[in-house]
């Protein structure tokens, strides 16, 4: 079919939106601490999330701004104008539908036209495209870092509680002098923690 070669506005939207989504599910399920592949709401079934549904959840689970999520939502109404309207087999089509081409306008600050005002549209999109994939890589890494803080926090409650309760069976009378100690050190492992994630280092290292 004519309308979804390789260099259609149909096949490029479609094939952008798969890779999106599939970001997102990743994304998503990693916060749930799920297998996307192996779950229903995740899946290719008519019981899988919507992708307004799952950035909905970003946004309620305040990883993802207000405003990114407008760019969301004008994203998947391109999408579903592509997917699903056989006559929409460009962007003007689609922009005249959608109506909110002046809107990515506006939110990108673009103001100049060039000669073709589909190559215009065009370029938009791939703007917002690259925009969406860049908020979701920021997501991905901050709930990465918020990870490993928690199991770094985690397994050095363990191991201090672990060791606390063999320390004052042989020595009660330095239970006090001890935990006071254990908070001090433990202010300079949490704050080495922090530096390392500002840095975007490994934080068991």
């Amino acid at each position: 079919m004519k309308e979804f070669s390789n260099n259609s506005p149909r096949y490029f939207v479609v094939e952008m939106s798969v890779k999106i989504e599939h970001y997102i599910n990743s994304i998503v399920a990693l916060i749930l601490g799920v297998k996307f592949r192996n779950t229903k709401s995740f899946g290719n079934s008519n019981e899988a999330l919507s992708f307004n549904a799952k950035a909905n959840l970003l946004l309620d689970l305040e990883y993802l701004e207000k405003n990114d999520r407008i760019k969301f939502q004008i994203f998947m109404e391109i999408r579903n104008k592509f997917a699903h309207l056989y006559e929409i087999d460009t962007f003007e089509k689609c922009f005249e539908l959608t109506r909110n081409y002046n809107k990515l306008l506006k939110i990108y600050e673009i103001d100049e036209k060039g000669n073709s005002l589909e190559e215009d549209m065009n370029y938009m999109f791939i703007c917002l495209s690259l925009d969406i994939t860049s908020i979701l890589k920021a997501i991905e890494e901050r709930i990465l870092n918020e990870m490993s803080k928690k199991f770094t926090q985690r397994r050095f409650t363990e191991e201090v509680y672990k060791k606390n309760i063999e320390y004052f069976k042989e020595h009660p009378e330095n239970k006090e002098s001890v935990n006071h100690f254990i908070e001090f050190i433990k202010n300079i492992i949490l704050n080495e923690v922090d530096e390392k994630i500002k840095n975007k280092e490994n934080p068991h290292i």
